[in-house]
């Protein structure tokens, strides 16, 4: 009896140490306005293990929290404060670990850096030039190594290790193309070095030639390269406007859309409609509804996505269907 007692105690202690360790949640991502400047405060209700990049080419950056969940904080926080336009929150699994990424959209291409309290439960995110990222690389490097082995999607973040993805997953940022464009670097410094070292090999062992001798070319008749005009710049999309019926809210857009994608949350209940487009041109606003339960809708944007959030004011969202049509979407209410 007294050896089986024992062996109940050591497993519910070794599982309250595991959910000790995975439990963590994010409780908010805030921005911190100081007269024309911004930062970003993100707390946890543990301490975090993080990483950050920015992308390069790109007027954005991210930042990586494991095992966080991000349920309790707004997926789409409008901000067009200083350096920032807007912040994404998602969660997505990395090498079967639970990881939330927060992107920031901003007004244009700048480093980032990230200082955190000495508890970890709070980080700051600033955003500026080449020193700032300097002073916060160390700290990132102490802190990834808690972090589980890198893999492909680590290796697409230039300034620190991401995590590990175990599945691509469809990453509107494109987070890969840094690895890919080191790799390329890479790949043409060989090529050169290997061609440079071909031609001294060859120089080397050919010996003089006799004067060469003169070939006599016919005439030939010009070519007329044929013009092809340039191809058309795909039109920016926007939201035109968003009105509502007897029974729906549609959704009007400058152009048709190929494709959209539509989540729920809860806590609180609300609609979310991402529509992805080649290149946007909409600003982030809000419109009010009070109808079907339906209290406001809030645009944002990123640089290749349009984000429509509907907010319910009701506990859970009102039954409803979705359809495409010929510029844009429609929400109809049961």
């Amino acid at each position: 009896m007294k050896p089986t007692l024992t062996a109940l105690m050591s497993f519910m202690l070794l599982c309250c140490m595991n959910s000790a360790i995975f439990a963590a949640e994010l409780l908010d991502v805030k921005p911190v306005v100081s007269g024309s400047a911004v930062s970003i405060e993100i707390s946890a209700d543990i301490a975090m293990t993080y990483t950050f990049y920015k992308i390069p080419g790109q007027a954005r950056a991210v930042v990586d929290i494991a095992e966080a969940d991000p349920e309790k904080v707004e997926p789409l926080i409008v901000v067009n404060k200083g350096a920032v336009s807007s912040i994404s929150v998602d969660k997505t699994q990395i090498s079967g670990l639970v990881v939330s990424r927060i992107i920031f959209n901003l007004v244009s291409e700048s480093d980032i850096s990230v200082s955190a309290s000495p508890d970890r439960k709070l980080l700051t995110v600033t955003f500026g030039g080449s020193n700032a990222s300097a002073v916060a690389k160390p700290e990132t490097k102490q802190e990834s190594k808690e972090i589980l082995t890198p893999g492909p999607e680590v290796q697409a973040a230039p300034p620190a290790t991401p995590l590990t993805a175990a599945t691509p997953e469809e990453d509107p940022l494109g987070l890969d193309e840094p690895a890919a464009k080191a790799t390329a670097t890479g790949a043409k410094a060989a090529v050169v070095a290997g061609a440079t070292a071909t031609a001294s090999s060859t120089a080397a062992e050919v010996p003089l030639q006799a004067a060469p001798t003169v070939i006599r070319i016919p005439k030939l008749e010009p070519v007329v390269p044929v013009v092809t005009a340039a191809p058309t710049p795909p039109a920016a999309l926007t939201v035109q406007e968003i009105t509502t019926g007897a029974d729906f809210i549609e959704i009007r857009t400058s152009q048709s859309i190929a494709d959209y994608k539509a989540t729920r949350i809860s806590g609180p209940d609300r609609l979310i409609i991402d529509i992805p487009a080649e290149k946007v041109g909409q600003k982030a606003k809000t419109i009010t509804i009070n109808k079907f339960g339906i209290t406001k809708a809030r645009i944002g944007v990123s640089q290749k996505n349009i984000r429509i959030v509907l907010d319910s004011k009701h506990a859970g969202f009102p039954a409803h269907t979705i359809s495409k049509t010929e510029d844009g979407v429609r929400i109809r209410f049961k």
